[in-house]
């Protein structure tokens, strides 16, 4: 039996982080680490935690896209996940979509850490508790058998390459408020381009938190001026090539410590292309 790979050795999280993106530092790729693929029992230290509900949002992308595919009679063969981070939603769309999912991210360190994940089956990694204090967690991910198969680039958002054919749908999750202009990385997928093809589906999760080092606020979906909400703007965007298909808010949940939690609401729509 193979020894699953070390992810994140407990050193790291407290040491000097010379990474230069602020998503290859190790506290964050812990964090991420403990969101998409932590049991509740790894993040919470009781089942009654009032965080508790927010737990495993990336599952619940997965099946959320999934329903809306089989609502519209979309086959999706081919998928790509942009900002995928260390891998979690990746993986769990593996379980349903047919033959291929592509993970794309901007974080070199983020894409090193989901393929040796992926190529051990699993790994270990450290989080912190309080203090100086870490644990260290195991996780095992299920065998491939009847999954479809699972690559891993790294990417720009807003720069992403296409494929023969277009992709059958594409998930953007948590990325357009971190892109530097958010309606060009939308008009990637109009058109006859090859990222999504016609009659494929969109997913848009995004907790429209803005912030000027991420992007000029000029180019923030919404607008103070005449009162237009980011989900409007981005309705505004959306309504002369695609259909809305589903809309909900998705909560989740990044650990910091046993009593420091971030909360976010994502707001989540899935869009079917004419």
């Amino acid at each position: 039996m193979s020894i699953p790979p070390v992810l994140l050795k407990s050193d790291e999280l407290f040491g000097e982080d010379r990474s230069e993106g602020l998503y290859d530092k190790s506290r964050e790729i812990s964090r991420y680490l403990l969101m998409h693929y932590g049991e509740p029992t790894d993040v919470f230290d009781r089942s009654s935690h009032p965080l508790a509900a927010a737990h495993g949002y990336p599952g619940r992308l997965s099946r959320m896209l999934e329903e809306a595919a089989r609502a519209t009679g979309t086959r999706v063969a081919d998928m790509l996940d942009v900002g995928c981070n260390v891998g979690g939603v990746t993986h769990a769309l593996s379980t349903w979509v047919a033959d291929r999912v592509v993970g794309v991210d901007i974080s070199p360190r983020s894409i090193e850490i989901a393929r040796a994940l992926t190529r051990g089956r699993g790994g270990s990694f450290s989080v912190a508790e309080l203090g100086p204090f870490t644990r260290d967690i195991v996780l095992t991910l299920p065998e491939p058998a009847g999954r479809a198969a699972v690559e891993f680039e790294v990417g720009d958002a807003g720069a992403l390459r296409g494929t023969d054919g277009g992709y059958d749908a594409v998930l953007l999750s948590n990325v357009l408020d971190r892109v530097d202009d958010p309606a060009a990385c939308l008009a990637q997928f109009s058109g006859p381009a090859g990222i999504l093809r016609g009659g494929g589906l969109l997913m848009i999760a995004c907790p429209w938190s803005w912030y000027p080092e991420f992007s000029h606020p000029g180019v923030w979906l919404g607008s103070a001026h005449d009162r237009t909400s980011s989900a409007q703007a981005l309705e505004q965007l959306m309504r002369d090539g695609y259909d809305l298909v589903a809309e909900q808010d998705q909560p989740g949940v990044l650990r910091q410590n046993p009593r420091e939690y971030d909360y976010f609401e994502a707001h989540v729509t899935i869009w079917k292309k004419r």
